[in-house]
């Protein structure tokens, strides 16, 4: 049984901030990469920061800011989606899955983002160095940043090299068990026409994760997590060697943030870490459940209770982690992995880790699906696509166009979220103020 006091200091570490970075294409009916420029309800994609152009012109990424819970970031995501959504053109929607719908033979139809001079040189190089048609994947990134309760918590005031561990702890548990996370929520079982080289060898059945395999974008650089200063050491070294284009370019499962200079992480420390791996949930019209984010709390909040890690060797690990999550990845998504013990051992212990805290989510519960998941892989995201369609590519498009109406329908039609008890014309008034750019609270 733990006690009160320590019952209190997990549930802060599970309260801390979290932010999402959702990406998604702009499509027509026919589920083509849209033709038309960035919404002109929008304001100016070079002002807009939380509704702006990714990658590609059709790349919408919608970027919430911190909450200290899941329900006020969904909020977020929701009202940001129905924002976007109202401003798009007629019989244009947003794809709902992370690898790009079908592309036309000569790529004509992937157009990179110009949203200022640097931004266009760089994603140009990129696209040249990487092939155009990878950058094409869309994914959603979390974010995890401390609270000052939860570092006091943690009985760390004013230490930025203890609050650094504390991160390095939580950076290498998530990579540790991606292979997890990518059983547990890839979607991408198959890509559409165009995507591969004609004489790349493909897989010839539907997987878990295209996207996390080594099929999907990367540029398969990997720095080390023993600390910050060889993680900033390597990604420079790597840039001036020419294996990354630029220090941005490092697209490693796990990214240690602080500023756009990476090397700012060697004065100022650590400020947040940047979990990227996961695929959109065609099932979920955000693109993600609250679920999921509420795994990566519980996750988050063992890591750096427990530092159950010896940072030492924590590259070893982490190499060990990146094959197991290879194979994961490329799977049959109605089988049970070859990792299920594991994965079921993991789960076991944040379960026990969880139990008589105070949450705003019901941990337990979570975990005993998560089980379930695991035991039954036919409730993963992959295999219901694969199920529903007969592993068929060209009847999963079918679905995933006909899920793009869906949601698009729903989201531009419900009130808006987080603004519910407003009336008509104050719950439009909003929209507009979240179109142009304008910061709303949401309770």
């Amino acid at each position: 049984m733990k006690t009160s006091q320590s019952n209190s200091k997990i549930s802060d570490l599970i309260n801390v901030k979290v932010g999402l970075e959702v990406e998604t294409h702009r499509i027509n009916k026919d589920g083509e990469l849209s033709h038309n420029d960035y919404p002109h309800g929008l304001l100016d994609e070079k002002k807009h920061h939380f509704i702006k152009n990714d990658f590609l012109e059709t790349q919408s990424e919608l970027i919430t800011p911190p909450t200290t819970t899941t329900a006020k970031t969904l909020k977020y995501l929701g009202a940001y989606h129905q924002a976007l959504r109202g401003s798009l053109a007629s019989n244009e929607y947003l794809w709902p899955y992370s690898m790009p719908p079908k592309l036309r033979a000569d790529h004509s139809d992937i157009v990179i983002a110009k949203t200022n001079h640097d931004n266009y040189e760089y994603r140009k190089r990129v696209a040249q160095i990487r092939k155009i048609e990878r950058t094409a994947e869309t994914g959603i990134h979390i974010n995890v940043g401390l609270t000052d309760k939860a570092l006091a918590d943690l009985g760390i005031i004013d230490n930025q090299a203890a609050t650094d561990q504390v991160y390095l702890q939580a950076a290498v548990g998530f990579m540790r068990y991606r292979w997890l996370l990518t059983y547990l929520f890839g979607a991408t079982p198959q890509a559409f026409s165009n995507y591969f080289a004609k004489d790349t060898q493909t897989p010839n059945q539907p997987v878990r994760s295209l996207r996390n395999s080594h099929f999907g974008f990367g540029n398969g650089f990997l720095a080390s997590y023993q600390s910050v200063g060889d993680y900033v050491d390597q990604i420079v070294k790597a840039t001036a060697a020419g294996t990354l284009i630029a220090e941005r370019e490092y697209y490693g499962s796990v990214r240690l943030k602080r500023s756009t200079n990476i090397k700012d992480l060697l004065t100022q420390g650590i400020s947040y870490i940047e979990f990227r791996t996961f695929d959109l949930n065609p099932f979920e019209p955000y693109g993600i459940s609250a679920a999921t984010v509420n795994l990566i709390r519980l996750m988050f909040a063992y890591f750096v209770a427990e530092r159950p890690f010896d940072l030492a060797t924590a590259d070893d690990q982490i190499a060990t982690a990146e094959k197991m999550n290879e194979e994961v990845a490329l799977e049959s998504p109605q089988d049970r992995t070859q990792y299920h013990d594991e994965a079921w051992q993991f789960i076991d212990q944040l379960e026990r880790f969880s139990a008589d805290i105070l949450v705003p989510f019901s941990a337990q519960h979570l975990c005993f699906t998560l089980k379930e998941q695991i035991d039954s892989p036919t409730l993963t995201p992959s295999a219901r696509m694969t199920n529903w369609t007969h592993s068929a590519a060209n009847e999963l498009f079918k679905l995933l166009v006909t899920f793009a109406k869906g949601y698009q329908d729903d989201l531009v039609h419900n009130p808006t979220i987080g603004f519910e008890n407003l009336n008509p014309a104050e719950q439009k008034a909003i929209l507009e103020k979240l179109r142009q750019g304008m910061n709303v609270e949401i309770e």
